[in-house]
């Protein structure tokens, strides 16, 4: 967009008298305009004495203005206390009439938010698919947006696809006198897809007046020229992925996995595709899933993560990916912490890397880091996703559960099970703080009941079951769970840390360190937390278990209960 000219003369005659006169000048509606004064500083003013609503402006105030507004075009890397404009991505709606293409619309409608969360992650917030999902465009589901989310804008669309050709359109609405904006249609062979996407969110960013930053813009004018065309199967095999990766249960992952291949057996060059690949492998591989073996899945996590960082660098789940595998399986701390903070810098607003980027500095008992990396995701969380604040609470209580503070943790898991009853981690460690803190043994045990799945479909959970068990006296339980993951483990992998842990909370110490060894051979999950389980308290004195925690890279140390941060809710 071109900027309004400043006409040179009096006074008066830089003198605009009206809301039509201004919009005029500067080249938008009066809407915008309007907004611009109300929520961004716009030099409007106002007669004294004359009848209500009579405004005027000055052109050279304006063109001040303007030339500030362009002038951020490169975003600050401070923090700033002004709020960030929000918006909502209304789930595309399928016209084409065929049910079978609902993860289509799906599909489109979480890649549109992802390109518009790029934008400027300081200035705007976009509400996160899941939760967006659950509103649509009529007049009470609007104002649910702007009354509970504070939403300032919605894009709303409908999406038609017949073969390679797509038919897209999209319309941006103003939540706060519900006018629209604009309203665009859009007809490409699909192969043309992320030149749409990108045609859509320079549209939005120029309508309400947002500063992006260079090498976003960049971005985008490489795929408006065509400079990332998709195959179109390819792009319809990795919708599919990502629609079974949305369901976050085994059986879906390794759905995901089949499409995710299928995308790059027809597309080698498609970043994304080995991004999500990598993401899925790592999955399988660490709590709760625990469902393929780290040395079978992680190296294929690796391999993928890096192929997706060769073609494209700014892939911020590739780099967590990444971060994963140093992280869990070769512990190479100081890798994968680069490697987390890296996919930060590509979206500060991906609160996984916030999360998994926690859970590395709890392991090395950086416990004010870690704080100030869940508290980023509380941020984010509360500001794009609420639903996925539970698992931010149930971060939170473990490391209050991790650093000995057993009845903070248990509070803290109070309120996540208020949010996700049926969230099983949830009751695992609810159960676990209780019965290493002040609470009976009915509790802590009626806790670990209420997450309990299938036996032997989570062995986290059967470990928790007789974790609990052991700290309340009833041994021969625990001794039963031990044989009941013995007969799981010929069926399906189950971590050897599991059964380290069920007998270091027996006190059967060699029997302990014997499966930890394995695990450490196994390079199985949950070795990263070896230097602040409570459960391993009783082993940090022998030879064995140090000579352990050198060869994972980890310093004795004698974690201690510490407060959390202050600004921590």
């Amino acid at each position: 967009m071109s900027k309004p000219s400043q006409t040179a003369g009096s006074n008066h005659a830089d003198r605009l008298d009206s809301w039509k006169e201004i919009a005029a000048f500067l080249r938008r509606d009066v809407r915008t305009v309007q907004r611009w004064e109300k929520k961004e500083g716009l030099p409007v003013h106002r007669h004294q004495h004359d009848k209500l609503g009579s405004v005027y402006a000055y052109r050279p105030e304006l063109s001040a203005w303007f030339d500030g507004r362009l002038q951020a075009s490169a975003p600050s890397t401070g923090k700033t206390d002004e709020p960030k404009v929000k918006l909502a991505v209304l789930p595309f709606r399928n016209t084409g009439g065929d049910h079978e293409d609902r993860y289509f619309s799906d599909g489109l409608t979480e890649e549109m938010t992802t390109q518009l969360a790029r934008l400027q992650p300081s200035g705007l917030s976009v509400i996160a698919r899941a939760t967006a999902m659950q509103y649509d465009a009529s007049e009470k589901s609007l104002e649910q947006l702007q009354t509970h989310l504070k939403v300032d804008f919605v894009l709303d669309g409908t999406v038609r696809r017949a073969g390679n050709r797509v038919r897209i359109t999209a319309q941006l609405v103003d939540l706060e006198d519900h006018t629209h904006l604009w309203a665009e249609t859009y007809e490409r062979d699909l192969s043309d897809i992320l030149t749409v996407q990108a045609e859509i969110a320079q549209a939005f960013a120029a309508e309400i007046n947002l500063a992006v930053g260079r090498t976003e813009q960049s971005r985008l004018a490489d795929l408006r020229g065509g400079a990332r065309r998709v195959n179109p199967a390819a792009y319809e095999s990795y919708l599919r992925a990502r629609h079974h990766l949305q369901g976050l249960t085994p059986t879906s992952i390794k759905n995901s996995i089949a499409h995710f291949e299928q995308a790059i057996q027809q597309d080698p060059r498609y970043a994304p595709a080995h991004a999500g690949l990598a993401y899925a492998h790592g999955l399988l591989a660490i709590a709760p899933f625990d469902l393929v073996a780290p040395r079978e899945a992680m190296p294929q996590a690796e391999a993928a993560a890096r192929q997706a960082l060769a073609l494209d660098s700014t892939l911020p789940e590739a780099h967590s990916a990444l971060a994963l595998v140093l992280h869990h399986y070769h512990w190479e701390w100081e890798k994968a912490e680069a490697s987390y903070q890296q996919a930060l810098e590509c979206d500060p607003g991906y609160y996984v890397a916030h999360l998994w980027y926690s859970w590395l500095l709890l392991a090395l008992d950086r416990r004010k880091e870690a704080f100030s990396e869940i508290e980023q995701a509380f941020v984010t969380a509360q500001e794009t996703d609420p639903q996925r604040m539970v698992t931010v609470y149930a971060t939170r209580a473990a490391a209050y559960y991790l650093g000995r503070e057993y009845d903070r943790a248990a509070e803290e898991f109070a309120r996540a099970v208020q949010l996700g009853p049926d969230f099983f981690v949830l009751h695992y460690v609810l159960g676990r703080a209780l019965s290493f803190g002040g609470a009976g043994a009915h509790a802590a045990i009626a806790e670990s009941k209420a997450g309990r799945t299938t036996a032997g479909e989570i062995p986290l959970m059967d470990m928790a079951w007789g974790l609990v068990n052991a700290v309340k006296g009833k041994k021969d339980q625990t001794e039963q769970t031990i044989q009941a993951l013995g007969e799981i483990s010929g069926k399906r992998y189950v971590p050897a840390t599991y059964f380290g842990l069920l007998y270091a909370s027996l006190g059967k110490k060699d029997q302990a360190l014997q499966w930890l060894e394995k695990a450490c051979e196994e390079r199985a999950d949950g070795l990263t937390w070896l230097n602040v389980l409570p459960t391993l308290d009783g082993l940090r004195g022998e030879r064995r278990f140090q000579n352990l925690l050198k060869k994972i890279g980890l310093a004795l140390t004698q974690p201690k209960s510490a407060a959390s941060p202050k600004s921590i809710r």
